[in-house]
């Protein structure tokens, strides 16, 4: 358990599918004295409650269909509902993500998102026997903050678990006004076993990427626009790119060696 005066609550939502392999992720957060509450639809809670007695569910009407007929949740419903918990650090992370981090080690994590953003990448291991895997960069998996961050974030329409709901979030600290310190967790803790299945398609990757390029800038936004669906995906992969390196470049990088 991690020896702290409150639980740190972290809020996901669980897929309906790939049951077992979320079951050992949550289990390693609830290992390290994580409290877990999952949004899902109506419908999922049902399914979901009697197979994960130890997460708190709570229904949001409010959903989309995604390609692969799976609902998916608001972010703003996520990020409302961290906002009235009450300690002072929580955090959002992807259902299937397992932490492999000792406890002095979350303990570290949470000492440095107080009055700060800690955001990490996920390693993609073929199994959770594998000592190491290919780092992805393409994404952070992992957020922890200071409940105070919910307060300066703008209204979005991204959702969680489509593309770029992730960028939008660290870039949200990064532009102006900066109250809040951006960190990246440069040593690996966060690991997810690798099943080759996208959870978005090309539609989807485009809404919010356009999404996304309105957030960051109008002229982009307007220049994205004018632009073929063929040239589009293109732009928005170099933009994909290029907003990883500002965001990483913009991050204090910290780093937990054990004693």
């Amino acid at each position: 358990m991690i020896p702290m005066t409150e639980r740190t609550m972290l809020a996901t939502s669980i897929d309906p599918d790939n049951i077992e392999n979320q079951h050992l992720a949550i289990e390693s957060w609830l290992r390290l004295g994580f409290s877990v509450s999952s949004l899902n639809t109506p419908s999922d809670v049902e399914k979901l409650r009697p197979q994960f007695r130890d997460v708190g569910f709570f229904a949001v009407e409010e959903n989309l269909q995604t390609g692969h007929g799976k609902s998916s949740i608001g972010l703003k419903d996520l990020i409302a509902f961290l906002g009235h918990q009450e300690s002072h650090v929580c955090g959002l992370i992807n259902p299937d993500i397992h932490l492999r981090a000792t406890p002095a080690a979350a303990q570290f994590l949470l000492e440095e998102a107080r009055n700060s953003m800690v955001l990490a990448h996920r390693t993609d291991v073929d199994t959770l026997d594998d000592a190491a895997g290919e780092i992805c960069k393409s994404g952070f998996d992992v957020f922890l903050f200071d409940r105070a961050v919910l307060e300066v974030l703008p209204t979005c329409e991204f959702r969680f678990g489509q593309p770029w709901w992730d960028y939008w979030l660290a870039s949200s600290l990064i532009l102006p006004p900066r109250r809040f310190a951006l960190k990246f967790a440069s040593f690996p803790f966060a690991f997810r076993i690798e099943d080759n299945i996208s959870s978005f398609d090309e539609d989807s990757y485009a809404r919010y990427g356009m999404h996304f390029a309105r957030f960051l800038d109008q002229g982009t936004y307007d220049a994205l626009l004018k632009q073929s669906p063929v040239t589009l995906r293109s732009s928005l992969e170099a933009l994909n790119l290029n907003v990883a390196m500002a965001i990483l470049f913009e991050c204090q990088w910290i780093s937990c060696f054990p004693k």
